[in-house]
């Protein structure tokens, strides 16, 4: 199959004209929650495509960051969708489709920790206690500045792979990870060396979205159709319970005794503030 790429526009288109959209890979063996995303937009793309046409999706054979792959997509080279938990200059610099993709999830966060520290973890009640400890986070994720606003002690990192190995030398006593994502990542590094901590969760509002090119706009409409009908029938919510990245994060009703340290996050738009409670999971009732 011939693939014709066009610098001048967001997505390149072969011979048969399906269209080619272009997304970065996984940061890593360990990033479990890449086939989740990857494994929604190609639903969506087939949901859509009485309307739009064929489409499939590319996976770039380039290693970038998060903030790189969102930078490529700001300046329409490369990248032509990305997901990325929001903030103010995300929403700015690129167009954001603006529906929850973990439904609220990502804003629920557990804390990957060594096993040989449950005990030690165990003895915490309040916030004040877990802000004496250092928590692993990437360099450019939104989470870093939430938690430092907030009081928590941060140690930022580029790579993904790292906090992991951060965390098993002491380096970090904690990785904070969402609920739809943590359980799967602690499977893939290694149960005897760590634990998804979730008596104790960290809460706030932050949600998970698609963004586009701001000149996409036949893209950007494509996917929040797509996800608004998933959302309508019930199939996002159906396909985060069976999907292996997000399934053990249910049933929800196992958080019922975890202790929410709340948290605020003043980085996200009106907009997202505003968005209608249908797109939001509540962890507690």
């Amino acid at each position: 199959m011939i693939v014709i790429a066009f610098q001048t526009t967001a997505l390149s288109f072969t011979a048969r004209s399906e269209t080619v959209i272009n997304i970065r890979p996984a940061q890593g063996a360990g990033d479990v929650a890449h086939s989740y995303f990857s494994e929604l937009i190609t639903t969506i793309l087939n949901r859509t495509s009485a309307k739009y046409g064929l489409a499939k999706l590319h996976v770039t054979s380039e290693n970038l960051t998060q903030q790189r792959s969102l930078k490529l997509l700001e300046e329409g080279r490369r990248i032509d969708l990305d997901w990325a938990g929001t903030n103010l200059g995300r929403e700015q610099a690129l167009h954001p489709v603006r529906i929850p993709l973990n439904m609220g999830l990502l804003g629920y966060r557990l804390l990957v920790i060594r096993q040989d520290r449950v005990r030690e973890f165990d003895q915490i009640r309040t916030p004040a206690q877990l802000k004496t400890l250092i928590a692993c986070q990437g360099q450019h994720w939104p989470d870093s500045d939430i938690l430092e606003d907030n009081g928590y002690t941060v140690n930022r990192t580029i790579r993904f792979e790292l906090m992991w190995k951060m965390i098993e030398v002491g380096r970090c006593d904690y990785f904070p990870r969402a609920i739809s994502e943590g359980y799967g990542e602690v499977n893939f590094f290694g149960k005897d060396t760590y634990a998804a901590y979730d008596k104790i969760l960290i809460g706030y509002r932050f949600p998970m979205y698609f963004f586009v090119n701001k000149s996409n706009q036949t893209l950007a409409a494509r996917i929040e159709e797509g996800l608004e009908a998933m959302l309508e029938d019930n199939s996002l919510l159906q396909f985060m319970k069976r999907h292996p990245a997000t399934k053990s994060a249910f049933p929800l009703g196992q958080y019922a005794n975890s202790r929410i340290f709340t948290a605020e996050n003043k980085y996200i738009s009106e907009e997202t503030r505003n968005l209608p409670e249908k797109y939001w999971l509540k962890v507690i009732p």
